[in-house]
């Protein structure tokens, strides 16, 4: 006979040597049986690529035996079983936290956006629909840029009632969703 081959546990064995039967060599000392193509104590790269069903058939075939190894064996399955349970929970979780800012974003969202159309119809319902001077009206600049736009744009383009209008009340740009005071105040020197 022949042993032209290595097995996962370093064994020279022949191509006909059937699993199941005990071992004969040294390591083994007869006592246990031969497995098939899974070692007694699996490596760490065996054992986290090995699919559930794969563990839990493992973890049946050595359960009954009442050697150190088999003992060994069985807790490393049961700790890498719980290791995926962790794992998946871990994944869960942080499901769960993407889930939830995802929520928060888009309530915050809708918020700043029925904050600007509360303030957007009862601008226009102050100046009578003209939120833009002749001039910006000239460039092509849309109501909205006055609104949330930048503050040159707003000094420039603004209508002289819709600068009346924001002296007194906040203007719906990012920073006025921040809490940042964004009212219209005259600048020295003009």
């Amino acid at each position: 006979m022949t042993y032209s081959r290595r097995d996962l546990i370093g064994h020279w064995v022949d191509k006909g040597k059937p699993a199941g039967r005990h071992c004969t060599h040294a390591c083994c000392r007869g006592y246990r049986e031969h497995p098939e193509h899974w070692p007694v104590i699996l490596p760490a790269r065996k054992l986290r690529g090995a699919t559930d069903e794969q563990l839990a058939e493992r973890f049946r075939r050595i359960a009954w035996s009442t050697e150190p190894q088999s003992r060994r064996a069985e807790l490393q399955i049961i700790h890498e079983m719980d290791r995926r349970d962790r794992a998946e929970e871990r994944d869960r979780d942080r499901a769960r936290v993407r889930e939830a800012a995802a929520a928060n974003r888009a309530a915050a969202r809708q918020e700043r956006e029925a904050e600007y159309e509360r303030v957007k119809l009862d601008a226009e319902a102050h100046t009578v629909g003209y939120l833009v001077n002749s001039k910006g009206r000239a460039r092509g600049i849309a109501d909205h840029e006055i609104l949330t736009g930048r503050r040159e744009v707003f000094d420039r383009y603004a209508s002289d009632e819709a600068k009346d209008y924001f002296r007194t009340r906040p203007r719906p740009t990012a920073g006025y969703f921040r809490g940042k005071d964004t009212r219209v105040h005259p600048r020295a020197g003009r």
